[in-house]
């Protein structure tokens, strides 16, 4: 009899354990494909991250290359606004220069037709006489007052004119934006 005590409480225990395993089977098989799911999800994120440090090289990279672009394009346009600030002082020189010309003109002609002045002087034609030297530099009408304050109208040295810099403006990409090339104007 107490065998089959024995033998019994061995059966249930046998019988527990049994059932114990079956669901611990299934709790294992089941976090078998949760870990299945995890390697995927990581090997995904693993191949996501690639692929945002190859779009991050690749901003860097053209990141650089439009920053130098960039760069070349303000150092082309502080360039031409130099050249333009010069021109447009040479220009305002020339304006002054001409202003004066034309004051020391129009006191010579105011002169020439007064009338208190009948007979020309000899200074009078040598200003409408040719050079006859070639190589020196064209005379300017200076203006000097002499004793009787009658004017006066000498010879005297001419700045020689600077050349006109022409720059072509490209409209190659047809876009709003229009472009001077700085490396094309000595050849026009």
């Amino acid at each position: 009899m107490i065998s089959a005590i024995v033998d019994g409480v061995l059966l249930v225990a046998l019988v527990a354990t049994t059932v114990r395993m079956v669901s611990m089977h299934r709790e294992l098989r089941r976090l078998g494909t949760y870990h299945e799911d995890y390697q995927r999800i990581f090997d995904q994120t693993a191949l996501a991250l690639d692929g945002i440090e190859v779009s991050i090289q690749e901003i860097n990279v053209k990141g650089a290359q439009i920053l130098n672009a960039l760069g070349s394009r303000m150092d082309d346009a502080r360039d031409l606004i130099a050249e333009i600030d010069g021109l447009t002082r040479e220009a305002k020189r020339q304006q002054s220069v001409l202003r004066a010309e034309l004051k020391e003109l129009s006191k010579a002609t105011a002169l020439l037709e007064s009338s208190k002045r009948f007979t020309p002087i000899r200074d009078d034609f040598e200003i409408f006489a040719e050079d006859t030297q070639s190589d020196s530099p064209k005379p300017a009408l200076v203006r000097s007052k002499t004793k009787t304050d009658t004017t006066v109208i000498h010879h005297g040295q001419q700045a020689e004119p600077t050349p006109t810099r022409i720059h072509r403006i490209e409209d190659s990409l047809a876009s709003p934006f229009r472009t001077v090339s700085m490396n094309q104007k000595d050849s026009m």
